[in-house]
């Protein structure tokens, strides 16, 4: 195994252990002789605390009745328009949005009032609880604010920029997804 897996692990089990308390403790010694071809930085570096790569959760955007990965060509989606950084849907929804000098689709922003009633990330949608992030998603990056009142959980790195999730009163408010 390569080390950038087995730090990982270590570390993680160290810390459910106890690691560090006082107390009759066994040395145990690890060691890895196999040689496996290294992968890139970023591929492993989150998979303890979440169970999909970027390129997973931008290909698990549903609205619709379709999914829809981003970055995305408004284009090459029937019935979509795009104007003045709002993407229009055929039927009538919309998200907020940004796109690169391609004028590819880099970031939306779908709000509880005006997106697709389908509308669903990683399975999460707007019918949604504070606690459905955690537990399908993953450990969030930052996590702000109190379940009870307002809670915003947001993802970065490990192939995408950002995935927020904003919840008032226990009801998601808002998903901003940018890659």
């Amino acid at each position: 195994m390569n080390i950038k897996r087995i730090l990982p692990m270590l570390l993680t089990a160290a810390v459910f252990c106890g690691c560090g308390e006082s107390g009759d403790t066994e040395d145990t010694t690890v060691s890895e002789s196999e040689t496996i071809e290294t992968t890139t930085e970023n591929e492993y570096k989150y998979a303890l605390v979440r169970g999909w790569t970027g390129k997973e959760l931008l290909d698990s955007i549903f609205y619709c009745g379709e999914y829809h990965s981003l970055p995305l060509l408004p284009e090459e989606n029937d019935g979509f328009t795009l104007s003045e950084n709002v993407l229009i849907f055929p039927d009538g929804t919309y998200a907020f949005a940004e796109t690169n000098e391609d004028g590819e689709v880099t970031f939306l922003r779908f709000e509880r009032m005006s997106a697709p009633m389908d509308f669903s990330v990683y399975g999460v949608g707007f019918d949604s609880f504070p606690d459905d992030i955690p537990q399908n998603i993953g450990i969030a990056d930052n996590i702000y604010g109190d379940k009870e009142e307002t809670i915003v959980y947001s993802f970065y790195g490990g192939g995408i920029s950002e995935l927020t999730f904003s919840y008032t009163d226990k009801q998601l408010d808002y998903v901003q997804i940018r890659c």
